[in-house]
């Protein structure tokens, strides 16, 4: 007797395509809530997140990445390991940023002092004997396809910014530098959360 086929899962709706922005978060989520932004119009709510920043254009897709590492499990009496354990877990979001803006640059160089002065007037990041800055909460933001006022989330709660400053000025292309906020565990928040979260609002 034939059985009941299982249905195939084809969702187009699913499929997402488009770009997303990079917000620094002043006043992350709390623990007690679901660890969502509130998001009007596709941007942190600047009364539940006030002193969020906006990091400019990207060149290219921003990039969210958990990578585990696992080790194995091994006994003497099996040839493959029995199981596996997660030693520990990166969280980091990447992009190219294209605005050479020192007000927003000092975002992903925790190591730098900004200051800037009206006349002579400059905006400056200086480096060299200063102890790291405070994490940063980052997120990606990206308007889900075909959803108006749907959004693709990715967001880590404490990181800084580790890969330094790399730029280069030319004719043949507009300058970019490259940003990578890396995460780290917020120890207040529930085991299961303590990194970031990556979520859809429907």
């Amino acid at each position: 007797m034939a059985g009941t086929p299982t249905a195939k899962n084809y969702d187009v709706t699913k499929m997402h395509q488009g770009p997303g922005d990079l917000w620094v978060i002043g006043s992350p989520p709390a623990d007690s809530t679901a660890p969502m932004l509130t998001l009007t119009n596709g941007t942190p709510d600047s009364t539940a997140h006030p002193s969020s920043v906006h990091l400019g254009a990207t060149n290219g897709a921003i990039t969210s990445i958990v990578k585990p590492k696992f080790d194995n499990i091994t006994v003497d009496q099996f040839d493959a390991p029995v199981a596996h354990f997660l030693q520990s877990i990166e969280m980091s979001i990447e992009a190219d940023l294209e605005q050479i803006d020192p007000a927003i640059m000092q975002q992903a160089l925790p190591f730098g002092v900004y200051t800037t002065q009206a006349s002579p007037g400059y905006k400056m990041l200086t480096f060299g004997g200063q102890p790291i800055g405070t994490p940063i909460a980052i997120a990606c933001i990206a308007a889900l396809r075909g959803s108006a006022g749907l959004y693709v989330v990715s967001l880590m709660f404490a990181a800084h910014g580790t890969i330094g400053l790399n730029t280069a000025v030319g004719r043949a292309k507009a300058s970019t530098y490259k940003a990578q906020f890396d995460g780290l565990a917020d120890t207040t928040r529930t085991a299961g959360r303590q990194v970031g979260v990556f979520y859809v609002t429907q």
